[in-house]
């Protein structure tokens, strides 16, 4: 499962995303893919390393990043991808997207 974020969660609300998301992470390849701004929430180290010691893969669109000045600030955890690579994931590494 890929999920597709456009704004970034608060904090009380990534919380409960990681927690639904590590329980689907047991059962299937769980990615979330972070664009617009949505890309804040992958400068915060507490979220990305909470979302990678529960196996998921993290995302980040490039382009988005550059838009905002963030991608110097961008978390180790977190693949930048460019737009080829983002819909490299929609298309052949998830089976199910959730926006």
């Amino acid at each position: 499962m890929l999920l597709i974020l456009t704004k970034p969660p608060i904090h009380a609300q990534y919380e409960s995303l990681l927690e639904v998301i590590h329980e689907a992470a047991r059962k299937e390849k769980v990615g979330i893919l972070h664009l617009q701004d949505a890309c804040i929430t992958t400068t915060l180290p507490e979220y990305c390393s909470k979302a990678a010691s529960n196996g998921v893969n993290l995302y980040v669109l490039k382009e988005d990043c550059q838009a905002r000045g963030l991608l110097k600030k961008v978390s180790a955890n977190v693949k930048i991808v460019d737009y080829e690579g983002g819909i490299e994931l929609v298309m052949n590494e998830y089976k199910r997207i959730v926006t």
